[in-house]
């Protein structure tokens, strides 16, 4: 068995574990009820997805590659081609962005169509459509600076309401955990004691 088989089972084992463990720890319907949550959020939480690391790294360098789109598109309006610019934004960038886009305009100088180029640039936002422009560019003659700025400015909107998305979604999730930490407390505290009062006073009272 190949290592990522033993972690993806490994991983999907120990959530209903970790959802037993709570259940059996607190006891009770309470128990149950948060033991079945702890399930469902470790699950989703330790859900492998070989594609996530590769997404998280291409958010996470969203905003240096759309300065890199920028400087690609003035370096063009000053004359100089698609290789020639994407590779001086290369050097002067520093970390993944850099090496991605090096590799990018190297493949294309030598001859691949950015389509067949696209691969090195990973996930990064807009990497498709950046090939379809060159592409389209290379056989029509068409100008592609202006498209590049196009496209910046279209992926920053977008980066934008996905970050707005994503803070949302982040809030509504933090509801559920919440009502079911703090519901059973507050009924053992705050309605327990009245509802003990009032059957201590009735018990009193028939005697």
């Amino acid at each position: 068995m190949r290592r990522t088989d033993r972690r993806r089972l490994a991983t999907e084992a120990l959530s209903p574990l970790i959802g037993i463990a709570i259940a059996l720890a607190i006891g009770g319907p309470t128990g149950a009820v948060i033991g079945v949550a702890a399930w469902w959020i470790g699950r989703r939480l330790l859900r492998t997805d070989p594609d996530r690391a590769e997404r998280l790294a291409a958010s996470r360098l969203a905003p240096q590659w759309l300065w890199s789109l920028d400087l690609i598109a003035a370096g063009m309006r000053a004359g100089a081609p698609f290789p020639q610019a994407a590779s001086a934004v290369a050097n002067a960038e520093q970390g993944a962005v850099g090496e991605r886009l090096a590799r990018f305009a190297q493949a294309v100088h030598l001859g691949a169509t950015a389509a067949e180029a696209a691969p090195e640039l990973g996930r990064l936002p807009g990497a498709d459509r950046l090939a379809r422009q060159l592409d389209r560019s290379s056989s029509s003659g068409a100008a592609i600076a202006g498209g590049l700025e196009q496209l910046a400015a279209s992926l920053r909107a977008e980066h934008r309401t996905q970050t707005e998305e994503r803070a949302g979604r982040a809030a509504v999730a933090l509801i559920g955990p919440l009502c079911l930490c703090f519901l059973p407390a507050f009924v053992i505290a705050g309605i327990g004691p009245v509802v003990f009062g009032i059957v201590a006073d009735t018990v009193t009272a028939g005697l």
